[in-house]
């Protein structure tokens, strides 16, 4: 019997294992902050270009004290969680003035578009819904 009880439980044991790999895949997916994210570039620019160089990203420029950005953070956590395929990266403007003066970014929030490095599309007008921001990037890289 001990034998068995030994069996079953090696058994349980690689089957939780195995599940948690697979959940890792499936946990939604969460925006990076760019200044939390561990950089092995030498500058600002390399090390945006090292997360954006390819695939469909978007960045959204926004500052602490920006009450509208503060409205736009949580649907893009939504976002981002329901459209795992798109990487999503949050830069504080304050903090990253040479990357807001390279996207010309005038008014916060603004969401540039990018695939595989380019700038295909930007957003900088009113508040949104999740709904309609989840269409706006839909609509964005269907084209």
């Amino acid at each position: 019997m001990h034998k068995n009880t030994l069996v079953a439980f090696l058994l349980v044991a690689t089957s939780v294992a195995i599940l948690s790999l697979f959940a890792q895949e499936i946990v939604a997916k969460k925006p990076i902050y760019l200044h939390q994210h561990n950089k092995s570039a030498h500058s600002n620019q390399e090390h945006l270009q090292q997360l954006t160089i390819t695939g469909d990203v978007i960045l959204d420029f926004y500052a602490d004290w920006c009450n509208p950005c503060k409205r736009m953070s949580p649907l893009i956590d939504s976002v981002a969680a329901l459209l795992p395929q798109y990487t999503f990266i949050k830069i504080n403007r304050d903090l990253f003035m040479d990357l807001a003066k390279t996207f010309n970014i005038t008014s916060i929030p603004t969401l540039i578009f990018l695939r595989n490095g380019k700038e295909i599309g930007r957003y900088d007008g009113g508040p949104l819904t999740e709904a309609k921001l989840e269409q706006l990037v839909l609509k964005t890289y269907r084209n």
